[in-house]
């Protein structure tokens, strides 16, 4: 099975990314992504490495500002909406990513149960409704266009790395 994994660059003033950390700490065979946190240009990156990788299986990783578990994330939203801009400065507003796609994408992944594997493991991972509306969000609706077997994972920004590391070695062994 071809798994591909992303991650993203360090952004909003921030020196690094814990999705990028966790990305280079990966020993597994799997090919790996680094994202820019660009509206406009990560879904065109993401395209051009699923084109040629090929994979059968999409894991993307973000950071959370917040939070004490992982979060799984079931559905990715059809808008972008942000205060802030990414880091290209560009600033979307309650924007529809594809207007003739449904509101929301869900992952065909089984997340309760990949979800329940990392707590049976000891690790602080939770089920989450919604990837937000930032890049992140745009990311994993991009994935789900492309392959319903793809998931999202928002890891807190403060989280310990090996811990992290832990959570997406169990995602992609079980997958």
């Amino acid at each position: 099975m071809r798994i591909l994994v992303t991650a993203f660059e360090p952004y909003g003033g921030n020196d690094t990314n814990i999705s990028q950390k966790v990305l280079d700490a990966i020993q597994a065979d799997v090919a790996k992504l680094l994202l820019p946190v660009s509206f406009r240009r990560a879904p065109e990156v993401l395209n051009e490495a699923i084109e040629q990788f090929q994979p059968d299986v999409i894991i993307s990783m973000g950071q959370a500002a917040e939070g004490d578990k992982i979060r799984l994330e079931r559905l990715a939203i059809n808008m972008m909406d942000s205060a802030k801009g990414d880091n290209d400065g560009y600033i979307p507003n309650e924007e529809l990513i594809c207007p003739e796609a449904p509101l929301a994408l869900k992952t065909a992944l089984p997340v309760k149960p990949l979800c329940a594997d990392c707590i049976n493991a000891g690790l602080p991972t939770m089920v989450s409704n919604s990837a937000g509306l930032y890049v992140c969000n745009r990311i994993y609706f991009e994935a789900l266009r492309r392959t319903p077997n793809s998931l999202f994972v928002h890891i807190p920004k403060n989280m310990d790395l090996e811990i992290a590391k832990q959570v997406i070695n169990s995602l992609i062994r079980k997958l």
